[in-house]
């Protein structure tokens, strides 16, 4: 199966709506994706000590008070600006104060070099207080405030109650909680500020943003004052309390640390960093942002850096191609897929191994090509796609002679050099055994790796019918899309003319070298319609097999597919059969590599049926199935849904209604795709507790364990960036998920939707 993913991300929808500019769209119109800031978490190298207070300050510096001493990061790496432990930092001007073991540290660069000068701590202060700078310095403990005067002196005033939190206004107001309340001071008077309906007293942290908006955080959420208070809780989609700091952001946002990770907030989006995805550490003590909106996170072990880079869907679709050709092609045939990491985390030194499903994997990559050339006309999209039809005809040509010939139109799942030691040691039949004991289906195979003609290759047969559906998918596209002449098409067409005549001559089944269909590869009526035990299957294999022979017919000028499609509706029941593909138990159930394959069947089933009234059929089971999956924010999904439900009807005993996608399933893609990861290590994350997350309950997810299941409040499930995605084929609504960031995934699951939507109009870049 596949490998996992992981590290960027992207945020903030920013999107607007118009007409199609080229071309008309099946949606009638497209989304012009602006620019937006990508979000890349990393480790700061090199402070020796835990940052326990971090302050931005002019010219996108940033000062760190650490354990060891005061910091300042600036031109990519940490300056040492004092060596005594430090408690609290802050900017005042261009000069930096900071609270240490000695007293009040201020610190001035000149030519290039800091200098610094330490006054005593007014009386009765010491590490515990609580620090302002900005046009004088404050600081603050217990019931009384200081400001620092010229020379060592201070000023002492009384405050209205025991200082929790202090926050400076950029105009140099002061904002105070307190064990009375929360305050704001006006000259030398403190005068009260109601929160509305929350406690003052319940306050734990302060600041002002860049808009001079003041916020509060405490026991019971977080809250803006914005002409009125608006307060935001858990109902209100905050994903934790138990706050650890509160930090402006560069454009009157928020962050928040907790002891599990921190959260950005903008009013209306909330996005959790949790995980080395993003952070070195989940326990947070301290934020800091400059105005560019990067996010500087003091935490247990290391300061991370949550980077704000302002790019576009296509620089990602770029990226993600670069990182394909350096590390996820394997063999000379191009097979891609997940690379193993040497060191977790550590993209430098990887190696490469075959899987399961390097097929459908190198299917859906290729089929991402085929909609980048249609899209794009890029010649190098045409050459990776020629170069996937290449390896794909391979996995049919090396099961042909060799220690154990499979018959013709088979192929295999995967293939691995002969070089690379024997895996029949592993894959033995001792183990198929074992592996029957809970699959009575579960083949025992004489030899799961048999050996090429040429002797280069080990192939691995039992090949599932979801590598099928992938060849299928993908040679479909690149017949119809990139193929540039008749004698490549007809190259194509044969291809899937071998596969589809091994399927007739063998019962409509998918036969091994041993003589034996494969474990999946059935799709007869005698197995779907007449075993019970195939009830899960009966659906999707029906509809596997109609779309294989509808592909056939399509590239082929004989009528026995034609025939062989309609016999199968007609007289076997197979157009009801794929009114229900998929038997489920609740959302996200059984296997999403089941949904992967029948929304690609989708695609090609809808597309070539020339019958209108079976073409209305498949619509309705697309409508039906796609009512399933609209909330999993999947953009794959939701454009072939899309594609084909545009201005299609469904008519029964109560009358006509419109299949058409409502909601805002296209705004979700576009956000899919802009938070998609960039850097897909496999790190581990961590969603079960979450106070916004809802765990399912048990009537809808029977299969599984509601606990270790959720979805919003708002009832999709989490964004992208704060779950695994791998190839579409992982449970969304499962919370916990990944590893110890071992592997790195491809980014063809962006790929794939990204040039889908640009190819159908979807979504357009300016």
């Amino acid at each position: 199966m596949a490998r996992t993913k992981r590290l960027l991300l992207a945020t903030a929808l920013a999107v607007t709506l118009g007409p199609a500019t080229t071309g008309t769209s099946p949606a009638g119109a497209d989304t012009i994706v602006a620019p937006f800031l990508l979000q890349v978490g990393s480790t700061m190298p090199g402070l020796p000590g835990k940052a326990v207070a971090l302050a931005a300050g002019p010219g996108g510096t940033i000062a760190a008070a650490h354990t060891s001493g005061v910091a300042v990061w600036d031109s990519g790496h940490w300056t040492a600006v004092s060596g005594d432990a430090a408690y609290k930092v802050a900017w005042h001007g261009d000069a930096l104060v900071a609270i240490t073991a000695k007293g009040l540290l201020t610190a001035r660069r000149d030519t290039g070099r800091w200098q610094t000068t330490t006054d005593r701590l007014p009386s009765h202060a010491d590490a515990t207080a609580l620090l302002a700078g900005g046009p004088d310095v404050v600081i603050v403990q217990g019931e009384k405030l200081y400001r620092h005067k010229s020379g060592r002196d201070w000023d002492r005033e009384k405050l209205p109650g025991t200082a929790v939190a202090l926050a400076r206004a950029k105009s140099g107001k002061l904002a105070l909680a307190t064990t009375a309340g929360l305050f704001e001071q006006e000259g030398r008077d403190w005068n009260p500020v109601a929160t509305g309906a929350w406690a003052p007293t319940a306050i734990t942290h302060l600041t002002y943003d860049s808009k001079d908006r003041l916020w509060i955080a405490g026991a019971q959420g977080i809250g803006v004052r914005d002409g009125k208070w608006k307060l935001y809780d858990p109902s209100s989609g905050l994903p934790l309390l138990g706050f650890t700091a509160l930090a402006p952001g560069a454009d009157g946002d928020v962050w928040l640390g907790t002891a599990r990770g921190a959260i950005r907030f903008d009013g209306e989006h909330w996005e959790y960093r949790q995980g080395r995805r993003w952070l070195p550490d989940d326990a947070v003590s301290a934020i800091a942002v400059d105005g560019k909106a990067n996010a500087y996170v003091g935490t247990a072990s290391a300061v991370g850096l949550i980077e704000a880079r302002r790019t576009t869907l296509a620089e990602k679709a770029d990226a993600y191609e670069q990182a394909i050709d350096a590390r996820h092609k394997r063999t000379p045939y191009g097979f891609v897929e997940g690379a193993d990491l040497v060191t977790p985390g550590d993209l430098s030194k990887f190696t490469q191994s075959d899987s399961d499903n390097d097929g459908l994997w190198t299917g859906m990559y290729g089929a991402a090509e085929t909609f980048r050339f249609a899209a794009s006309k890029d010649p190098r999209a045409r050459e990776n796609a020629r170069k996937v039809f290449e390896a794909l005809k391979f996995l049919g040509d090396v099961t042909q002679g060799g220690s154990h010939p499979a018959p013709p139109g088979f192929f295999a799942r995967t293939v691995r050099s002969t070089a690379d030691g024997d895996p029949n040691v592993k894959d033995s039949p001792e183990r198929d055994k074992e592996k029957q004991k809970g699959d009575a289906y579960w083949k025992i195979s004489p030899k799961r790796w048999p050996t090429s003609a040429d002797g280069k290759w080990y192939w691995k047969s039992d090949t599932s019918s979801d590598e099928m559906v992938g060849h299928y998918f993908f040679n479909a596209l690149y017949y119809d899309l990139v193929a540039k002449d008749k004698e490549e098409k007809n190259e194509v067409a044969a291809v899937i003319l071998r596969t589809t005549d091994h399927l007739l001559k063998n019962d409509l089944s998918f036969v091994d070298h041993d003589g034996k269909p494969t474990r999946w590869g059935f799709f007869n009526p005698r197995e779907l319609n007449g075993n019970p035990w195939r009830r899960e299957e009966r659906g999707l294999n029906s509809q596997t097999m109609l779309t294989f022979l509808t592909i056939a017919d399509h590239v082929s000028d004989d009528g026995k597919y034609a025939a062989a499609k309609k016999k199968l509706i007609d007289e076997q029941g197979y157009g009801n059969n794929t009114l229900a593909p998929k038997v489920t138990p609740g959302v996200g159930g059984g296997n999403q590599s089941d949904d992967e394959m029948a929304f690609m069947n989708y695609y090609h089933l809808l597309k070539y049926e020339g019958d209108a009234a079976l073409k209305r059929s498949w619509a309705r089971s697309l409508y039906d199935y796609w009512q399933l999956e609209q909330y999993e924010l999947n953009p794959f999904f939701n454009f072939i849904a899309a594609v084909h439900l545009k201005g299609a009807t469904w008519t029964d005993a109560y009358g006509p209604f419109d299949l058409d996608p409502t909601g805002p399933w296209l705004a979700q893609s576009v956000d899919t795709l802009k938070r998609f990861p960039l850097n897909l290590i496999n790190w581990k994350q961590t969603n079960s507790g979450r106070l916004d997350v809802v765990n399912l309950s048990q009537h809808v997810r029977p299969d599984a364990d509601p606990a270790r299941l959720g979805m919003l409040r708002s009832g999709t499930v989490l964004p992208v960036d704060e779950r695994v995605v791998s190839h579409w084929n992982h449970d969304p609504y499962k919370l916990d998920q990944g590893s110890a960031g071992g592997t790195e995934d491809d980014g063809a699951s962006y790929l794939l939707p990204y040039w889908m939507g640009r190819y159908h109009e979807f979504i357009s870049e300016k």
